[in-house]
């Protein structure tokens, strides 16, 4: 689980915890019937929801990035997130949150923070009618909402189209039920983040270019609503719908496949190094190492099966490995398949790995 896409997984979580932190504030504000809590605590609310904010929104978009040079660009190491890159785009993400949540939060006249809706909720004071003020807000409004909006339509869309083209050599049925879940996966993390940050967007805006005389207590509540059940929803989009995290949930609470271990399971991932050629002379066609295996005239892709024991190296099959096997079933009388099964047998079982190399 610990790979760079899931340290950003991570810090969207730290992110949408922040901003549930709220949560007690707000009902404690709620049972008072306003601010309670005085202007520090305001202060304190809507600096948490600013930060959280902006990081969950900066992170969305990461991770936008990382899928579409991922599946877009597979073969191309300039494009691979290292853990090192993931730091990086972590502490940026950050820094992007600080940046525009401290500003309010210093009162030096770019805005700053004040209750809203039914001052039970502190937010930017999107009324203020001053210059400097407005500049800050619709500066605010495209950084955080319009170019991250553009940046993650524009990767979803083009990861979409790389799947639909790729799946032109496969079967109908298999093409139609990968494409219509894909498509179903991009409808659903568009659409989430469109209906939690843009109500939110739209009565900033209405705020900043003077349309505060429509913006009652009930009109500008509800798009603090909307950014936190984006916030207690992100974790079924980005968390709950990954296999492996699924299956890990039920070994650390449900105390079941505590038994699998490491045994077969299935990934998919794409080859971003040069593939390795099986042995010349064809006999048995393995490699060890860990190296991939390159099916002749495949392009790079290749069905590979790692089979490997606790304690020492694994060994490749490559599919160019298993059609000398057979070829030497054939003349020798099965001796081939015989040798591949027991060098499976010889092998601990459970921690045999079959993967697809895209």
């Amino acid at each position: 689980m610990r790979t760079p896409a899931n340290y950003l997984v991570i810090n969207l979580a730290v992110a949408d915890f922040i901003i549930m932190m709220e949560a007690p504030m707000f009902i404690y504000n709620s049972i008072h019937q306003g601010p309670a809590l005085g202007s520090i605590g305001c202060t304190v609310y809507a600096l948490m929801g600013a930060l959280g904010g902006t990081v969950a929104i900066a992170t969305l978009t990461v991770i936008s990035i990382d899928r579409y040079n991922v599946v877009v660009y597979p073969l191309n190491p300039n494009r691979s997130t290292t853990k090192l890159k993931c730091y990086i785009l972590i502490a940026f993400t950050w820094a992007y949150g600080l940046l525009f949540s401290s500003f309010p939060a210093l009162e030096i006249g770019l805005s700053r923070y004040s209750a809203e809706g039914y001052l039970t909720a502190c937010s930017f004071d999107y009324l203020d009618r001053t210059y400097k003020a407005r500049v800050f807000m619709f500066v605010y409004f495209v950084f955080a909402w319009l170019l991250p909006f553009l940046i993650i339509s524009y990767c979803y869309a083009r990861i979409l189209i790389a799947v639909i083209n790729a799946n032109a050599i496969q079967s109908s049925k298999s093409k139609n039920k990968t494409e219509v879940k894909l498509a179903g996966v991009v409808v659903g993390i568009i659409g989430l983040w469109f209906a939690a940050w843009t109500p939110y967007a739209v009565v900033a805006m209405m705020g900043v270019f003077g349309y505060e005389q429509y913006l009652t207590p009930m009109n500008s509540m509800i798009p603090a609503v909307f950014a936190k059940i984006a916030a207690t929803i992100d974790p079924y989009f980005y968390a709950m719908n990954h296999p492996r995290y699924r299956q890990m949930l039920e070994r650390m609470f449900c105390n079941r496949g505590a038994d699998q271990g490491n045994s077969q399971y299935q990934t998919s991932h794409y080859t971003r190094g040069a593939s390795r050629a099986g042995d010349s002379d064809g006999g048995g066609g393995e490699e060890s190492g860990g190296g991939v295996g390159r099916v002749p005239g495949g392009g790079g892709n290749a069905a590979s099966m790692r089979a490997g024991s606790t304690g020492r190296g694994g060994r490749l099959i490559t599919a160019k490995g298993m059609a000398g096997i057979n070829a030497g079933s054939g003349n020798a009388g099965g001796g081939g398949v015989k040798a591949l099964k027991k060098q499976l047998s010889n092998g601990d079982e459970t921690s045999l790995e079959v993967s697809l190399e895209m």
